[in-house]
């Protein structure tokens, strides 16, 4: 279900430009395979792509030669299979650009804004959902709040009150930055750089095995969020802390998808918990978490689906703008080699490279999902 409606405010983002610039969209779906349930649309008036200057526009308006204008409507459906969705308009795949409401016939930033507005919605929703949860809970953050005696840190010189901001030269803003960045080390040494009273130091640090995870033996600094009950922290979360936390966190959840995807491929370990996993695969670990987490209460259970929904919009988002054939990225590539060029790519050609990038995607998922059902039995 959280999957669904990430899906849902990625192709309404495209949904939503693409009549913001015009464009007729034919169908908007939920799903792929055959149609469940469908509806159609309140007809709109399409202008005439030759008459279009360039505004963006709630709706089309009437062509200028006095002509009545043609009426269409788009189709809302709900398909079998609840993997995916698609906003298909009119022009996307043609060279022909001249109906009323083609893609095509637009310009070159409008159709831009169109391939783009899916992944815009995504980090929008994944925004609002980090703001409101660090609100509510909270955020941790790597600065030494109870040193432990006997342990790495100590013995690497660290005191209270120091903060650490880099790990091996990466920034680690908040504590599950840096946290992962020691799992990733693997027990091997690692570059600490830490801010004490504002100056900037360096130390190398081996970091302790502690059961599947490795620790540099402190206790971190919490800041409370409006549902957090007193403790040893007193201090609460502002407004511009929750902020700049909630943007540290999109990116941290923009990267590691990629991160762990990389090491992968190349064949390096995975930290303890980490894996590579589809549709299925998530569903499985959602579905395992969620029963988890219900026995804790209600609220505690809306928290955590919210934090996946939160990272699920966070990785979809980025996933699209990468410039791989059939993606959102890569019609991006295309459409600045044709700014450059002042003409567009042959359709042909540029299908053919779209065509060749589905059925690799689509050999990487059926790969991975097989791989979610083998470790899901």
């Amino acid at each position: 279900m959280i999957l669904g409606v990430v899906v849902f405010i990625h192709e309404l983002g495209h949904f939503v430009m693409a009549r913001r610039a015009g464009v007729f969209v034919e169908e908007f779906a939920l799903g792929m395979g055959p149609r469940l349930i469908g509806f159609k649309g309140k007809p709109r008036k399409l202008k005439d792509d030759n008459t279009d200057r360039g505004r963006l526009v709630w709706h089309s308006s009437p062509a200028e030669d006095g002509q009545k204008p043609e009426e269409e409507a788009t189709q809302f459906s709900l398909r079998l299979f609840p993997i995916g969705g698609f906003c298909k308009m009119r022009g996307q795949d043609e060279s022909d650009g001249g109906e009323p409401g083609a893609l095509n016939g637009k310009k070159i930033w409008q159709r831009a804004l169109v391939m783009a507005g899916g992944s815009l919605f995504n980090f929008i929703a994944a925004f609002v959902l980090f703001f409101v949860l660090v609100l509510l809970t909270g955020y941790i953050v790597a600065e030494v709040h109870i040193l432990g005696e006997d342990t790495p840190a100590y013995h690497a010189g660290l005191q209270e009150g120091d903060r650490i901001t880099h790990i091996d030269g990466r920034r680690v803003a908040l504590f599950e930055n840096f946290s992962t960045q020691l799992n990733f080390s693997g027990g091997e040494p690692v570059d600490v750089r830490f801010i004490r009273d504002g100056v900037q130091h360096d130390v190398s640090i081996t970091p302790m095995q502690v059961d599947e995870s490795y620790r540099l033996g402190f206790v971190p600094v919490r800041y409370l969020g409006l549902l957090s009950h007193e403790s040893a922290y007193s201090t609460r979360v502002g407004f511009w802390g929750t902020f700049t936390t909630s943007v540290d966190m999109i990116f941290f959840n923009m990267r590691m998808p990629f991160t762990l995807l990389a090491r992968f491929i190349t064949g390096q370990s995975m930290p303890a918990g980490a894996s590579v996993m589809g549709p299925i695969g998530m569903a499985g670990e959602v579905t395992a978490i969620y029963h988890q987490v219900i026995a804790y209460g209600i609220l505690d259970t809306f928290l955590t689906m919210l934090f996946f929904a939160a990272l699920l919009n966070a990785a979809l988002g980025v996933m699209n703008l990468l410039p791989i054939p059939a993606m959102d990225g890569a019609r991006l590539v295309f459409l600045g080699i044709e700014g450059i060029r002042r003409k567009p790519v042959p359709p042909e050609r540029e299908g053919m490279v779209h065509m060749v990038g589905f059925v690799v995607l689509i050999l990487l998922a059926v790969f991975i999902a097989y791989r979610d059902i083998v470790r899901l039995l």
